[in-house]
């Protein structure tokens, strides 16, 4: 699955998460401010690879 970088653009809370905390977030709006969140505080984060 992958994951996202968060960035609150109301109280700049900011956190890595995966696809299914990104659409509790677009759902019900920031953790720490409550503000309503929407795509572009989203920012997919590139898999680890192992070589």
């Amino acid at each position: 699955m992958p994951e996202y970088r968060f960035a609150c653009p109301d109280c700049g809370a900011c956190t890595t998460v995966d696809g299914g905390v990104r659409e509790r977030l677009l759902a019900v709006g920031c953790p720490v401010c409550a503000e309503p969140a929407d795509a572009r505080a989203f920012v997919e984060v590139p898999a680890h690879t192992d070589t």
